[in-house]
């Protein structure tokens, strides 16, 4: 798709500039790779000139090789800003998938990104990391249900040129990278330790900023040769246990701490760290106590854990915390749980109820929570998601009050609930919102259609609407803001149906349904009113179905998007 809306746009540039396409020698990813250069850069004397560094540049070298031209040009073609951005990935192995919240926060302890009035430095990080994969520099992974990226890769030609590029300015140093090793009595300022290494005994390591451990078999130096790290990021390796955590006292200037290893406990020492900004203890598949010290890190922002994590009753003075993630109520204590709403800087919760009825406290902490959110919805908390895997209704029963007020996400994980409780309908804030559901039904409707700024709508359902009646939706419902609209499930049986002036910004509809049970509610002509939706402009169709049913289904859609006058996007999904 790219490359063919690169060439569209080439149609209407000189003669001469599609000449470019040749020198991308047919190349996919050269093609693509120059294609987000060349949005950039509209002026034709930049054209020309580009055109002409490639022309002299390329020849009859090898496709590889003209590849990395090609990504030379755009590489000098970044801000200083997105250069370091763009370079830094280099750190990460060969066909990894990076998060984009542990990308963003080690770019913000690197420095890389410059502060912009009225944004957060989180915010400009992700807009940094946005714009690298409009340049097609960055292949986005996972995908959120608003459309947001979650995770991002680099292609392997593309992570080769910045490796080389990496080592060749002493950018990183790489341990364990094939073709990449380092230089005897090279000051490292960036280490990768990949695979089965260890570090060569003649490294200088005193002025290291970044230690970044992948790999089940890393040999682990003694962190008292880091005296200025910045970040310590150690995955999987087995030889790391909390022994070897003694020392991390001593790492005085950390800001980013990731730790996914077999860590039982993390020592008192933690209390030292007063620049750490960042706290990650994930997917250990042990149990890890937090100390009571960490009450004292005063610049702590971002707390990530994992389900087995257990924290100390003594939360409240983590003033500074902005991002609380991963919190197992169940296997917290109760005075944890009451603390939690000291926390006035909040601005994201996730929490689970793993093992609901699990402990002699689950009641207990289960009104706290809740009690807690209220709290904090009453200051900064924007954004909670919560997962529950039973008593989803006891929980959304218990008296919100007064209700959240501030949140502008809400999202609801594996629990199902019965109806959309009606606290929910004075969030007036609410921009985004995932509930899953046994059906929706027209009260729902009426509640949710009520919020005013409400965006983005995902609601996984058994059902919506039955054999007695279809379920409406009308213009009196209201959703004045809603742009996206996400409702059904591999087993729904989606009797819904638009009505003429209903969701009148609505631009994207995905709907998922089991086509067997559809047709029992749709007397099988599968018309969801979708040609009412006078801004739509694609749906999506997921559905579970018998091929001998396929083209009943696809001449159906096909001819609901015929009689949309705007003819929106149809894309199938199976």
């Amino acid at each position: 798709m790219q490359c063919f809306m690169w060439w569209s746009s080439l149609y209407v540039k000189p003669s001469q500039y599609r000449g470019l396409g040749k020198k991308c020698g047919g190349l996919p990813l050269a093609i693509i790779a120059i294609s987000g250069l060349l949005v950039a850069n509209t002026h034709e004397d930049q054209w020309e000139q580009m055109y002409s560094s490639i022309r002299h540049g390329l020849g009859s070298n090898p496709a590889v090789e003209r590849t990395m031209r090609i990504l030379l040009l755009g590489y000098f073609d970044l801000t200083p800003c997105l250069k370091s951005c763009l370079l830094y990935l280099s750190v990460f192995p060969e066909g990894y998938a990076i998060k984009k919240e542990r990308l963003v926060l080690r770019w913000i302890a690197e420095g890389f990104i410059p502060e912009e009035h009225g944004h957060t430095l989180y915010e400009s990080g992700e807009r940094c990391l946005n714009e690298l994969i409009s340049w097609n520099l960055i292949q986005s992974g996972e995908i959120t249900k608003f459309g947001e990226v979650e995770t991002c890769r680099v292609h392997g030609i593309i992570l080769d040129f910045l490796v080389s590029m990496a080592n060749q300015d002493n950018f990183v140093t790489f341990i364990g990278v094939p073709g990449a090793n380092p230089e005897p009595q090279n000051k490292a300022r960036r280490l990768s330790l990949q695979g089965d290494s260890e570090i060569p005994a003649y490294l200088i390591l005193c002025n290291a900023r970044s230690l970044s451990v992948f790999g089940g078999c890393v040999k682990m130096p003694s962190l008292s040769k880091f005296r200025h790290l910045h970040i310590f990021d150690m995955e999987g390796s087995g030889e790391v246990e909390d022994q070897h955590l003694a020392e991390i006292g001593g790492l005085v200037h950390l800001k980013y701490l990731r730790l996914k290893s077999k860590i039982g406990k993390l020592p008192q020492q933690i209390a030292e760290l007063q620049y750490l900004e960042s706290l990650e203890v994930c997917e250990s598949n042990a149990t890890t106590e937090i100390p009571s010290a960490i009450n004292q890190l005063t610049q702590l922002a971002c707390l990530v854990v994992n389900d087995e994590t257990v924290l100390p009753d003594e939360i409240g003075g983590l003033k500074a915390l902005q991002v609380l993630r991963g919190i197992n109520v169940n296997t917290q204590s109760t005075n944890f749980v009451r603390q939690l709403c000291l926390l006035s800087n909040l601005m994201e919760l996730s929490i689970s109820f793993i093992n609901y009825y699990a402990g002699d406290n689950w009641k207990e902490n289960q009104e706290e929570m809740v009690n807690s959110i209220c709290r904090l919805g009453g200051a900064n908390l924007h954004v909670l998601h919560i997962t529950i895997n039973e008593g989803a209704d006891e929980i959304f029963e218990e008296s919100w009050s007064p209700a959240p007020l501030s949140l502008r996400e809400l999202v609801v994980e594996v629990g199902i609930v019965s109806s959309v409780p009606r606290w929910i309908g004075s969030l007036v804030n609410l921009q985004k919102l995932v509930v899953p559901m046994w059906e929706v039904g027209e009260e729902d409707l009426v509640i949710l259609g009520s919020l005013p700024d409400l965006r983005h709508l995902s609601l996984t359902a058994l059902a919506a609407g039955s054999k007695e009646g279809r379920l409406r939706v009308t213009q009196s419902h209201g959703f004045p803001s809603l742009i996206n609209f996400q409702i059904g499930g591999e087993e729904c049986a989606l009797g819904l149906v638009f009505e003429a002036g209903s969701m009148p910004k609505l631009q994207h509809l995905e709907l998922e349904f089991d086509v067997e049970e559809t047709s029992s509610v749709t007397d099988g002509g599968f018309d969801f009113g979708i040609k009412h939706l006078s801004c739509l402009t694609s749906t999506t169709v997921r559905s579970t179905y018998d091929e001998s049913i396929r083209p009943t289904l696809e001449a159906a859609m096909e001819r609901c998007i015929y009689d949309h006058p705007n003819r929106p996007m149809l894309i199938w999904m199976k």
